[in-house]
């Protein structure tokens, strides 16, 4: 039963449609640093790592185009 929603779920996992990187731009990393520091424990966690994949640090040093 276990494997049977395993493999549903990466089915499921592989339709959703990849988000360009350009979208997810310092006006992101910003929201995703206000809801890290309102987290706990996993969710926290996560978002650190989601931070840490799409380079947050690098978008929130940039200077802002004007």
């Amino acid at each position: 039963m276990r494997v049977v929603f395993l493999s549903s779920l990466l089915l499921l996992s592989s339709c959703i449609p990849h988000i360009p990187e350009d979208v997810l731009d310092a006006g992101w990393c910003r929201e995703m640093a206000a809801a890290r520091a309102k987290a706990t424990g996993k969710g926290r966690e996560n978002l650190a790592a989601a931070m840490i994949k799409h380079d947050c640090a690098a978008k929130l040093a940039a200077p802002v185009p004007q």
